[in-house]
């Protein structure tokens, strides 16, 4: 018979209880003095009760931290849904957007920045990315802007998600 372990546990505590008292109880048959077995009675309970306090917090966090996996088990997995059945939508989109470019006639350089400037990179950290210069990058978002007819950064991202995202009705 295999004994749960939180229950082997506070048998634990009991056992180093009962053992201590039994010391005590030989000491004071074998004539210890009073002073020195209420020290050792002292010493005994409050070992008792920080191994029940440390046992009941050892419970109740390993009972969170089963609650806290259970949790990110299922967010996990509902992240891993969305991802499964948004993949296709995102390839089609990424199609789609890809096409309009080219209909702009981008050069690939300017497709890289128009991509990354539609996921909200700043000037400069689509430079680091691109290992280029801001001003190249601006260089780049002034002919996207030009040969799209758009205004800036606003218009394109509405050009490709103003519908997409349309307000609950």
């Amino acid at each position: 018979m295999r004994i749960p372990h939180k229950h082997a546990s506070f048998l634990l505590i009991v056992l180093f209880l009962i053992l201590s008292l039994i010391d005590i109880a030989r000491e004071y048959s074998s004539g210890e003095t009073l002073n020195h077995l209420v020290f050792e009675i002292t010493v005994c309970l409050l070992a008792f009760f920080w191994s029940l306090y440390l046992w009941v917090n050892w419970l109740t966090t390993k009972e969170k931290l089963h609650t806290e996996i259970a949790e990110n088990l299922k967010l996990n997995k509902e992240y891993l849904d969305w991802k499964t059945r948004s993949t296709e939508v995102v390839n089609d989109l990424n199609g789609t957007i890809k096409k309009q470019f080219i209909s702009w006639e981008l050069t690939p350089s300017e497709t890289d920045v128009a991509f990354l400037l539609l996921k909200g990179l700043p000037f400069k950290e689509i430079a680091i990315a691109r290992g280029s210069s801001e001003k190249t990058v601006r260089h780049h978002a002034l002919k996207i802007y030009q040969k799209s007819g758009l205004q800036g950064r606003n218009e394109l991202f509405a050009f490709f998600f103003e519908d997409l995202l349309k307000l609950p009705t």
